[in-house]
């Protein structure tokens, strides 16, 4: 009987090891066979904080999980760090539409003209730096505002040929040759100018000049808040002013990107709005230029 009792102990001990080892292994596999938890998908880094935008849109354009994505999936001890990422997460239709972050980007759209010094000034002024989409014909007639657009640090932005609010739907032919002739307008002026933005007219984005940007070089930006400076026909002087700073004050927030124009028409209640804006918005928030 003793003899029977120490074998089934032995029995029962080494069940019980075999048992403890077959745990350890588990978790420790299930981790490492996890890429959202370990880091290794969504490109988490330091990278995605330095330029959320382009990061961002890279990884939509190549079908990949932002790391906004990887972070919510995984522990994090930076709630924070987080949050400043989750306005970025990759757009199905490859078109950031907010900067990844804190962050308030100012755009203005179908310049150079003769009221964009003006508002270089301003920007000047309060060491604000913005994104500047410009169109090919307006570089061809103000080729020397392009260079003071590049010369104060702004990013460009490609905003077609000539506005073509149709461009989207013409042929792939037709679309790249736009575009392409608008960057080669640009460098005439500017050599070494950085073209990574393009701006569809009207915002008419589809989904074959998302992709012909893209083999350009080019991420795709739209916007968050419209104050409609362009509809001249429905406001204008003071009344378009005002309809400016109330449309940009209560809608603008955290991640933000601001469409407005120095180019296309009299701009001279923009650039009145921006001279009450600019203030405000630099106090509340950090302006950003979209990163090169």
């Amino acid at each position: 009987m003793t003899r029977t009792r120490l074998v089934l102990g032995a029995l029962i001990s080494a069940a019980v090891l075999a048992l403890a080892g077959c745990g350890t292994d588990a978790p420790s596999a299930a981790w490492h066979g996890s890429p959202a938890q370990s880091g290794s998908a969504g490109g988490a880094g330091g990278g995605t904080q330095a330029h959320p935008i382009s990061d961002a849109t890279a990884q939509a354009a190549a079908g990949k999980p932002s790391a906004s994505a990887s972070a919510s999936a995984s522990p994090s001890t930076s709630p924070s760090a987080s949050a400043s990422a989750s306005p970025a997460a990759a757009p199905k239709d490859g078109i950031m539409r907010q900067t990844g972050g804190a962050q308030v980007a100012l755009t203005f759209d179908d310049g150079p003209s003769a009221d964009t010094p003006k508002l270089l000034a301003m920007l000047r002024q309060h060491n604000i730096k913005a994104t500047f989409c410009v169109v090919g014909v307006a570089v061809q007639e103000f080729p020397q505002y392009l260079q003071e657009i590049v010369k104060d640090g702004h990013t460009l932005c490609n905003h077609t040929w000539k506005h073509d609010e149709k461009l989207g739907k013409k042929s792939a032919d037709t679309i790249r040759a736009d575009l392409q002739r608008t960057n080669d307008e640009i460098r005439k002026v500017v050599p070494d100018a950085q073209i990574k933005y393009f701006r569809h007219p009207g915002g008419n984005f589809t989904p074959a000049a998302v992709q012909i940007a893209t083999e350009l070089g080019m991420t795709s930006v739209g916007w968050t808040v419209d104050p409609s400076d362009w509809n001249t026909k429905k406001w204008s002087g003071n009344q378009m002013t005002q309809h400016i700073i109330t449309t940009v004050r209560n809608n603008t927030k955290p991640g933000a990107v601001i469409l407005s124009h120095d180019g296309g028409g009299d701009r001279s209640a923009t650039l009145a709005a921006y001279k009450t804006l600019l203030p405000e918005l630099k106090q509340q928030y950090t302006l950003v230029a979209l990163p090169l």
